[in-house]
């Protein structure tokens, strides 16, 4: 019966990293658009190219953090129907490495955005730091997701309720 509800939680982790995804996507995109600008701004200020440096920092360490998750939640769902013996494995291993990469990111995220202020007359800039904010809170359930996963994971193991 864990196994099914293991299975299912990973389903819906995975349709919440895909959304969590898609708004990634569009904070990425919202700020590209203001590269080119911050990259002449970082040739004559070291101040602007450390916030330059910093922001597509924390935009990867959140894609790297998602596409874990959303690699993760389909490997166990995947393996779960199909009743592969890895399973047992990748239940231990993938909880945990998920729970630490979406702390992470939504700590490095945390630090670097909560400070920033919107800019007046750029809305595609204020609308990424926006998306960015979203992404962070959607981090939240990603993680404890991963801690169902990894509890009801647990329970089938030690009970042997698979």
């Amino acid at each position: 019966m864990s196994r099914f509800l293991s299975a299912a939680a990973a389903l819906v982790l995975f349709a919440l990293s895909f959304y969590t995804a898609q708004k990634s996507y569009v904070a990425i995109i919202g700020l590209r658009k203001y590269e080119e600008r911050s990259e002449r701004a970082a040739k004559h200020s070291e101040t602007a190219a450390r916030e330059l440096h910093k922001s597509r920092a924390t935009q990867a360490s959140s894609a790297a953090a998602i596409v874990l998750t959303l690699a993760s939640s389909l490997a166990i769902f995947s393996s779960v129907l199909l009743g592969w013996p890895s399973a047992s494995t990748s239940a231990y291993v993938l909880p945990p490495l998920n729970i630490a990469a979406t702390v992470a990111a939504f700590v490095h995220n945390q630090n670097f955005w909560k400070a920033k202020a919107k800019v007046p007359f750029v809305g595609g800039f204020n609308e990424a730091i926006e998306k960015s904010k979203e992404i962070r809170q959607l981090m939240v359930p990603l993680a404890l997701g991963w801690g169902l996963v990894g509890l009801l994971d647990w329970i089938d193991g030690s009970l042997g309720l698979g």
